[in-house]
C-alpha cells in the first residue's frame, strides 16, 4: 500500500520546462493568454500523434480574433532536440482548442511536446508513439466513468505517476451531462465540486463548458501530461442511455436531439485528442483499430450513435411479465429481435477486416475496447429484497423494481442497455469473430462502476475469450444503493451467472493491463477515497490470462 498526495506531484520529471520555455520565448503574444487546461496527446500511429491543448484569452468572454500558435515537438524534456514544429491558429469558433495532427514521427519513440502564444508556453506532455515488429511488452491503464461532483480525480493522478503505461485507454463516460439538481449533485455540493454549467448539457456552450471544466482539473492535466489517450465515448458525452436517434436523458423540451447530438460530437472533437473523421467518415464513426507491434491489436468499438437501436425499457412491459411463459415469450420474441443492432453494416465490416488482418499477421493478442457489458448478467432471486431501504432507494428512479423483483428467478437480464438488451446482435459479433478465426477476444468494458471477470461463452457454448470489467473513476456502483446488502447481491449474482468470476462494486479504480508474449497480467487497482486529495492504493484483485489452442484460460 502506498501513501500518496498530490503536493509537488504534477508534472513530475518536467522540473526544467519553465527554464527551457523562458530561453526560447521571444516573439510578442498578439492577446495575453494563458495554458489553463493543459495538454494531452492521443491517437498514435507509429509515426503520427495528436497533440491538443486550449487557449484562455485574457479576455475570454469577449475575444474574437484568430491566436497563432506554435508547436513543438522534441525527444527531451528540455527541448533541446526538437524533432518537428509548425504553426496553426485557432479562435472561438472552436473555443479556442488547438488539435494538431503532428506528423514524420519514429515508431516506438517517447516525445515531448508543448505550444506557444508569443511569449507564453504551454505545460510539456509525453507521449510515445505506437510501435512496429517485434514488441515483448505492452502495459496500459484503462479507466471509464469519470464523474467531476462524485469526486476527486484520484485515480488520475496516480495514473499520472507512474512511468510504465503505453497509453490510457477511456472506455467512456469522460464527463457527465447532469445538473446539479441531479446524479451527483448532492455529493459534489458537499465537496464543493459542482458541475458548471450548473444546469444539465444541451447546447453547444454547454458541452463545450463542462469539457473544459474537466480538463481545468489538476489530476486530469497531470494524466494527460503523462501518457497518450486512447479515448472511446458511451451514453454521457451525449445523454444518458443514448442510441442512434435518441436518449433516455432527452426530452422535447429540450430541442432536436440531432442538435444536441451534433453539438456534443462537435465538443467533443474539439476537446478530446482524437483524429478528426475522414472524409466520407460521419463524426458518430469513432470505431479504429491500434497496433502494437506484433504483440496486440486494439479494437475501439462504438455501440451508442452509429447504428443502436432503442434499448427495451422494463418500464413499457413489466406489467405483462406475471409468468415463465410471458418471460419466456418476452425473451424470445421480443429480446432476440434480429432487428435489434448495436454496430451497423459499415462498423461490422471494418471489425471483420481488422480482426483478420491481426489474426492473419499472427499478432498475439487481439484487444477489443468496449462501452456496455458484453457477458451476460441475469437477476438472482431478490424477492426477499422486497421492502427493504435498498429497493426503495432505487425505486426513487426507477419504480417498476418494486414489480421487477417479484419476478426476479425468472431469468431476466438485469441491464437492457447492455449487450444483453441485444442478444442477436452479441451472437452476431461473436459469429463475426468466429468466422476471422478468433476465439480469443479480451474484451475491456466500462459503464457499470463495478470491477468484474467474466469468461465470454456463445449460446451454443463456446469460448469467445475473457472481459475485464472496469470500476468507475469516481461514479459509484451499486453499493450506493445496496449498502450494507452489496456483499450479499454480489454473491447472488456470482451464483446466478457462473460466467463471472468475480465483481465488486464499493471501490473506485482503474485497470492495470500488462501484456507479454505469453501472458496477460491485470490488476484491478483501488483508490481508498475520492471525497479527498490524500489517497492510498492498493491492488483490489489480480488475474492472468494464458492461452491455449488460441483460446484464453484465465486463473486468479
Amino acid at each position: 500500500m502506498t501513501n500518496i498526495t498530490r503536493r509537488g506531484a504534477l508534472f513530475t520529471g518536467f522540473s526544467l520546462m519553465g527554464a527551457s520555455a523562458a530561453s526560447c520565448a521571444r516573439e510578442s503574444a498578439v492577446v495575453p493568454v494563458a495554458f489553463a487546461h493543459g495538454v494531452a496527446s492521443g491517437d498514435p500511429g507509429t509515426d503520427k500523434m495528436i497533440i491538443w491543448t486550449r487557449i484562455t484569452p485574457s479576455d475570454n468572454t469577449g475575444f474574437e480574433g484568430t491566436i497563432p500558435v506554435k508547436w513543438e515537438i522534441a525527444t527531451d524534456a528540455e527541448f533541446r532536440k526538437i524533432r518537428r514544429k509548425g504553426k496553426t491558429s485557432t479562435s472561438a469558433a472552436r473555443d479556442f482548442t488547438v488539435k494538431v495532427d503532428a506528423a514524420g514521427l519514429k515508431p516506438g519513440q517517447t516525445y515531448f511536446y508543448r505550444f506557444k502564444v508569443g511569449k507564453t508556453i504551454s505545460p510539456v506532455g509525453r507521449t510515445k508513439t505506437l510501435p512496429v515488429g517485434a514488441l515483448e511488452q505492452a502495459r496500459f491503464a484503462v479507466v471509464s466513468c469519470t464523474n467531476f461532483p462524485f469526486g476527486y480525480f484520484n485515480v488520475y493522478d496516480h495514473i499520472a505517476k507512474q512511468d510504465g503505461f503505453d497509453a490510457v485507454i477511456h472506455l467512456g463516460d469522460y464527463f457527465y451531462e447532469y445538473g446539479t439538481d441531479s446524479y451527483g449533485g448532492k455529493t459534489g455540493q458537499k465537496l464543493g465540486r459542482n458541475h458548471a454549467p450548473t444546469h444539465e448539457t444541451v447546447t453547444l456552450s454547454d458541452y463545450r463548458t463542462r469539457h473544459a471544466q474537466y480538463k481545468a482539473d489538476t489530476a486530469s492535466q497531470a494524466m494527460h501530461a503523462a501518457h497518450p489517450l486512447i479515448a472511446i465515448w458511451d451514453d454521457h458525452e451525449t445523454a444518458n442511455d443514448s442510441w442512434k436517434s435518441g436518449a433516455q436523458n432527452h426530452n422535447a423540451g429540450e430541442g432536436s436531439w440531432e442538435m444536441r447530438r451534433g453539438a456534443a460530437m462537435q465538443a467533443y472533437y474539439e476537446y478530446m485528442p482524437v483524429r478528426d473523421p475522414v472524409p466520407g467518415k460521419t463524426r458518430e464513426a469513432l470505431f479504429r483499430d491500434f497496433s502494437f507491434g506484433d504483440l496486440l491489436s486494439l479494437h475501439t468499438l462504438e455501440t451508442r450513435l452509429t447504428a443502436r437501436t432503442q434499448p427495451l425499457s422494463y418500464e413499457q412491459y413489466v406489467d405483462t411479465l406475471t409468468s415463465q411463459e410471458a418471460v419466456d415469450d418476452f425473451v424470445q420474441n421480443t429480446l432476440w429481435d434480429r432487428g435489434r443492432e448495436m454496430l451497423g453494416a459499415g462498423q461490422k465490416d471494418w471489425l471483420a477486416k481488422t480482426l483478420k488482418a491481426s489474426k492473419d499477421a499472427g499478432t498475439g493478442w487481439r484487444l477489443i475496447a468496449n462501452q456496455v457489458l458484453l457477458g451476460p448478467v441475469l437477476s438472482p432471486d431478490l424477492r426477499d429484497y422486497a421492502g427493504s431501504a435498498a429497493i426503495e432507494r432505487i425505486a426513487q428512479f426507477r419504480p417498476s423494481i418494486r414489480k421487477l423483483i417479484e419476478f426476479s428467478p425468472l431469468g431476466l437480464p438485469l441491464s437492457l442497455d447492455s449487450w444483453d438488451g441485444y442478444p442477436a446482435a452479441r451472437e452476431g459479433f461473436y459469429a463475426l469473430a468466429k468466422k476471422q478465426g478468433v476465439q480469443d477476444l479480451l474484451v475491456l468494458t466500462g459503464d457499470t462502476h463495478v470491477s468484474r471477470v467474466n469468461s465470454l461463452t456463445s449460446v451454443s457454448g463456446e469460448n469467445m475469450g475473457v472481459e475485464f470489467g472496469v470500476t468507475g473513476t469516481t461514479s459509484p456502483g451499486h453499493d450506493a444503493y445496496f449498502k450494507d446488502m452489496s456483499q450479499d447481491y454480489e454473491k447472488r449474482l456470482m451464483a446466478k451467472n457462473k460466467g463471472t468470476h468475480w465483481m465488486q462494486s464499493a471501490e473506485r479504480g482503474y485497470l492495470d493491463l500488462h501484456l507479454t508474449k505469453t501472458e496477460a497480467h491485470a490488476n484491478f487497482i483501488s483508490v481508498s477515497t475520492t471525497h479527498t486529495q490524500e489517497y492510498t492504493t492498493f491492488t483490489a484483485k489480480s488475474y492472468t490470462i494464458t492461452k491455449d489452442d488460441d483460446r484464453l484460460k484465465l486463473r486468479s
